[in-house]
């Protein structure tokens, strides 16, 4: 099931966080390395945010992606996804959160479809690291200004503090998405 995201309330909720976190739209900006202007057009509901942009506000606002998106976030320390979680449409991409326990701050997973009517976006910097793994279609990655080519079953880990994008060519893609919002909480985790 796929679902348009509602620019106005994605604008509204990210208003929202950013007036609990008491930041000015200057110091978010700061923070993201987004423009002031741009978030402004994000908070009026005027643009869409790319899946990088999602990931890197929702780390700095201290949310998830996925309540940006305004799904529930569950409050159970274990939540299970089926495959029919929504998906939502965002700038030729489908999303479907996999994440979304109340006290996880440190990964958001995602399962991301790139439809091939995607309109190239600007390569998109953020904290934290991210590992994808493509399951179906061709993904191109340009990264640090070179572009990959990445082939089914190719999983790659990079900083996601350098510049990225990911596009598809003649057929839709499948990922799995697992962004690591903050590099420093990383040595939390242990197995």
């Amino acid at each position: 099931m796929a679902a348009n995201v509602d620019l106005e309330i994605v604008g509204q909720r990210l208003r929202a966080a950013r007036d609990k976190c008491g930041l000015t739209l200057a110091q978010l900006a700061s923070l993201t390395g987004l423009t002031k202007a741009h978030l402004s057009r994000l908070e009026s509901g005027e643009r869409q945010a790319s899946i990088g942009a999602l990931v890197g506000l929702s780390s700095a606002l201290g949310t998830k992606v996925s309540a940006l998106l305004g799904e529930d976030v569950d409050a159970s320390p274990l939540t299970a996804y089926t495959a029919d979680v929504p998906r939502h449409h965002v700038n030729g991409l489908e999303i479907a959160s996999c994440s979304g326990f109340d006290e996880s701050h440190i990964l958001e997973a995602m399962r991301v479809t790139i439809r091939v009517d995607r309109r190239p976006s600007a390569p998109v910097q953020h904290i934290g690291e991210e590992w994808l793994y493509v399951q179906s279609g061709t993904v191109d990655l340009e990264y640090d200004g070179t572009l990959y080519e990445l082939a089914k079953d190719t999983a790659v880990h990079f900083d996601a503090s350098r510049p990225h994008r990911m596009m598809t060519r003649d057929v839709a893609a499948e990922l799995l998405l697992v962004s690591a919002k903050n590099a420093s909480r990383l040595g939390q985790i242990h197995h």
